[in-house]
């Protein structure tokens, strides 16, 4: 049986909701979920990936609550000011990985901060089909 070969990869995780609909006193990422926050369970599925090539965060400007998480020290992963919209800090964060490396022919996974259930093994899966 041979063994695929999984391409290498980015992530930018656009993190720069606030939240509103949940009517929560902080945005949704940053709730807590058997004793991490939604954002930490989101990027652990990403850190230990060998293929990983990179990782942005788009985050609010102004946000007060990821310099209090362990993972924002994390030399793996990098920051960018999110935006107005979604599309804006996902825009950011391709903007980032581009000033750290990414090319133009890398694969560059866009996937949201508040989706914390994404298995290793649906990831795997996902750049099986990429290869």
């Amino acid at each position: 049986m041979t063994v695929p070969v999984l391409p290498s990869f980015w992530v930018v995780i656009p993190a720069a909701g606030v939240g509103s609909r949940m009517r929560a006193d902080r945005p949704k990422q940053y709730l807590s979920l058997a004793g991490k926050t939604i954002i930490e369970h989101t990027l652990d599925c990403f850190l230990g990936h060998p293929g990983l090539l990179g990782l942005v965060v788009s985050l609010a400007v102004q946000d007060p609550y990821w310099p209090q998480l362990g993972c924002a020290a994390d030399p793996r992963i990098q920051r960018a000011d999110g935006g107005a919209e979604r599309a804006d800090s996902v825009l950011s964060g391709l903007r980032h990985a581009s000033r750290l490396g990414a090319r133009d022919d890398d694969w560059v996974l866009v996937h949201d901060a508040a989706r914390p259930n994404l298995s290793r093994d649906d990831l795997d899966k996902l750049l099986v089909d990429l290869a």
